[in-house]
């Protein structure tokens, strides 16, 4: 693997750690938000409930736009809904606002997980590709486990904190997407690039 795809991989993984430890911040703080508002653990339910389902529908567009219009743009897109989303539910004092906010992050779920995926595909090859999914495994695995303890922490301050913490969180990835990765090169393209002129 070229130093240019490995710069690549390494900021992916980057971007996952960031966006699956911003969604680990805010689970120790859930309780007292439900608390806070009266919310039934039923009504819970339904925020989760609807943000997987957001993500389910919309996935399947999302991963064809990847492929129309690129990785990176969709990357970004999600990253960007990721940060919003999170501050929306910091903020949220109503219930609707608070189903709006889960709707955005089964949004930004369904443009960053598969449009990452396809990226990582794109800059790997057969043989390292399974080694390469396999640390993309392990980033969302260490940000959620990480996440918790941070978010407690971060309760302390306020049980707000951590949702904004998350979504400042999600605009520095959003940035540091624009800024540096690059469009992976498809594959005829980089045939056409090594055959001679």
């Amino acid at each position: 693997m070229s130093k240019t795809k490995r710069s690549t991989l390494y900021l992916l993984l980057i971007n996952i750690f960031i966006v699956f430890l911003g969604i680990g911040l805010v689970i120790p703080v859930l309780p007292s938000i439900m608390n806070e508002l009266n919310i039934s653990g039923t009504t819970v339910g339904y925020l989760t409930a609807i943000f997987a389902l957001t993500q389910l529908i919309i996935s399947p567009f999302a991963g064809k736009a990847a492929d129309k219009f690129g990785r990176k743009i969709m990357i970004v897109i999600g990253l960007f809904i990721f940060s919003v989303s999170e501050l929306l539910f910091g903020m949220g004092k109503t219930i609707e606002l608070l189903f709006i906010s889960r709707i955005l992050g089964g949004v930004s779920g369904a443009c960053f997980m598969p449009a990452v995926t396809a990226f990582i595909a794109d800059i790997t090859t057969l043989e390292t590709r399974p080694k390469m999914l396999g640390y993309m495994s392990a980033a969302i695995t260490t940000g959620l486990i990480i996440g918790p303890g941070v978010g407690g922490f971060l309760a302390e301050i306020g049980t707000r904190v951590p949702f904004y913490s998350a979504s400042i969180l999600g605009f520095i990835a959003a940035t540091l997407s624009v800024m540096l990765l690059k469009e992976p090169a498809s594959p005829q393209e980089e045939i056409e690039a090594k055959e001679p002129i």
